[in-house]
C-alpha cells in the first residue's frame, strides 16, 4: 500500500509541473492543482541574515539561517569555516557540499550589504550611532514555473526596504523619508538580488523538491517529513 501511495503522489506531482501553465476549467481539477501547489509552496526556502558591521567581542558580524516551513535546515556564522546543515538536506556528503557552496553566494551578498551599511552610517547617521540590518528573502516558484525572490531589509528597526525581483521595484518605508545613501538607485545591488532570485533560487528549490520526493517514497506522509526538521 505504501508503494502505491508513493507512486500516486509521484504521478500527481509530475502532473502538477506539466500542467502548471494551463488553466483548468473544471472545479475538481482546479482544487487538485491548488492543493498540490500548497504543498510545493510549503517547501519554499527562506533565508534570514542579520548583519552588524561592528559587532561586540565574540559576536559574529553576520549569521545566515536557511529555513523550510519555518524549521531551520542551515546555519552559518560569518567568520567560521563550517556550515551546519540539518535534517534530510544534510544527510549525505553531496548535500552538505551543495549547501556549503550555495552559502558562498549569501556570504558575498552579506559582505556587500555590510559595506553599504557603513556607507549609510557615514551619510545618514551620527558617528555614535550603531547600525544593524535584519535581512530576509524567500524563494518562490510561480504558476508559470519561473522562480523569483521576495526580499526585506530592516535597518535599525526604523527603515525598511522591500525588493520584488519579478518587477525589479524597490519600496521604502516609511515613505517620503529622505535618505542620502539610497538603495533604490543602486544598480549593482539590484543586479545581485536579481541574479540570486532567478538563478540560485531555482537551484535551491530543485534540491529541496528532490528530497521531498525521496521522503514521500519512503514514508508516504508529508507530516513525517516535516517532523525530521524539528
Amino acid at each position: 500500500m505504501a508503494l502505491i501511495a508513493a507512486t500516486n503522489f509521484g504521478l500527481g506531482l509530475l502532473v502538477l509541473f506539466v500542467l502548471s501553465d494551463c488553466t483548468c476549467g473544471e472545479r475538481g481539477g482546479g482544487e487538485f492543482l491548488g492543493a498540490a501547489r500548497e504543498k510545493t509552496d510549503a517547501l519554499s526556502p527562506a533565508f534570514e541574515f542579520p548583519i552588524t558591521p561592528k559587532p561586540n567581542p565574540g559576536q559574529a558580524w553576520c549569521e545566515i539561517r536557511g529555513k523550510v516551513n519555518g524549521n531551520t535546515f542551515l546555519y552559518y556564522a560569518c567568520g567560521n569555516k563550517k556550515v551546519e546543515v540539518f535534517g534530510p538536506l544534510g544527510r549525505n556528503v553531496n548535500d552538505i557540499v551543495f549547501w556549503e557552496r550555495q552559502t558562498e553566494t549569501l556570504k558575498d551578498l552579506a559582505e556587500e550589504l555590510k559595506k553599504k551599511l557603513l556607507d549609510w552610517k557615514a551619510a545618514d547617521f551620527t558617528p555614535s550611532d550603531s547600525v544593524s540590518l535584519q535581512g530576509r528573502m524567500v524563494c518562490v516558484r510561480g504558476d508559470n514555473g519561473r522562480t523569483s525572490g521576495s526580499w526585506e531589509f530592516h535597518i535599525n528597526e526604523q527603515i525598511s526596504y522591500f525588493f520584488n525581483s519579478e518587477s525589479g521595484n524597490w519600496t521604502l518605508r516609511p515613505r517620503g523619508r529622505q535618505i542620502k545613501a539610497s538603495w533604490e538607485s543602486d544598480r549593482d545591488l539590484t543586479n545581485s538580488l536579481m541574479k540570486i532570485s532567478v538563478g540560485d533560487c531555482n537551484k535551491w528549490l530543485e534540491r529541496i523538491l528532490m528530497h521531498w520526493d525521496e521522503l514521500w517514497e519512503t514514508t508516504g506522509n508529508s507530516e513525517d517529513w516535516m517532523k525530521l526538521f524539528s
